[in-house]
């Protein structure tokens, strides 16, 4: 758990949000497929409700598209756009964020 709280709080400085590493590295890792932001924020055990500025944002930028939900499905999938490089980049400035050592209290 303070490893998720590390990684939130340099999300915060480097990315302007909490959430918006993991949300990141998420939507890197599912490629295609898509993220449910219902589905992520059960896996990290907060609200879906966090993970809704980051990704406006992201589609503002056009990183990101929402997706039609499938006939009969409640779930919103999102889905990155853009090259695969300039994702694979964002994954790895991730990976090296949680590599970062945690500033020891003075």
């Amino acid at each position: 758990m303070e490893e998720t709280e590390e990684l939130r709080r340099l999300s915060a400085g480097v990315f302007g949000n909490r959430y918006r590493a993991e949300l990141i590295a998420a939507l890197a890792a599912a490629g295609g497929d898509g993220v449910c932001l219902g589905d992520l924020a059960l896996t990290r055990h907060v609200p879906p409700s966090v993970y809704h500025p980051p990704v406006r944002t992201l589609i503002t930028l056009g990183l990101v598209e929402r997706l039609d939900p499938a006939p009969g499905e409640r779930r919103r999938f999102y889905r990155r756009c853009g090259s695969d490089q300039a994702w694979a980049s964002l994954a790895a400035t991730v990976d090296r964020l949680k590599e970062h050592p945690t500033p020891r209290a003075a």
